[in-house]
């Protein structure tokens, strides 16, 4: 059974890189976008365009002013925040997870990281084989594939 992911994109201040994120998102129907804390640009401008593309596709869309707010409104079993100096985990072993809890997946935008105290009660995590410095659409692009690709053989 599919289960309904959670992949959030924290703090973005770039309205392509929201969008993008987003787009990719979408490409899959049971991942669910979720974007906490944007700020600049994201905030005024792509969070009223990502709104009309989340109607216009009938899909959902998550807003969150916290990290925290997260782990509260969608209550999560498990909550993964992928930094490049995490535990490294394979990409297999976090898509079998996903197969059965229901899992949020946090990156951050590259523009501004959560505090110690936000990232209390999470994993970190980096995923093996998948090279450091990866931008945060590349590697949502890189898990909504593998997440398909589980699924649909599954």
């Amino acid at each position: 059974m599919k289960q309904q992911v959670y992949m959030a994109l924290y703090a973005p201040s770039s309205v392509q890189k929201l969008l993008d994120f987003l787009r990719t998102i979408y490409a899959v129907e049971f991942v669910i976008p979720v974007i906490i804390r944007p700020f600049g640009a994201a905030a005024q401008v792509g969070i009223p365009e990502a709104h009309r593309i989340a109607y216009k596709l009938n899909k959902p869309l998550l807003v969150l002013p916290e990290l925290a707010d997260l782990r509260h409104i969608v209550k999560c079993d498990s909550a993964f925040y992928l930094v490049e100096d995490g535990e490294e985990i394979g990409l297999h072993r976090l898509i079998e997870e996903i197969a059965y809890k229901r899992v949020a997946l946090i990156m951050s935008s590259g523009e501004q990281e959560p505090s110690g105290k936000e990232l209390e009660g999470l994993a970190t995590i980096w995923l093996k084989d998948v090279p450091r410095g990866m931008p945060c659409t590349a590697l949502a692009g890189i898990i909504v594939y593998e997440l398909h690709r589980y699924f649909k053989q599954g």
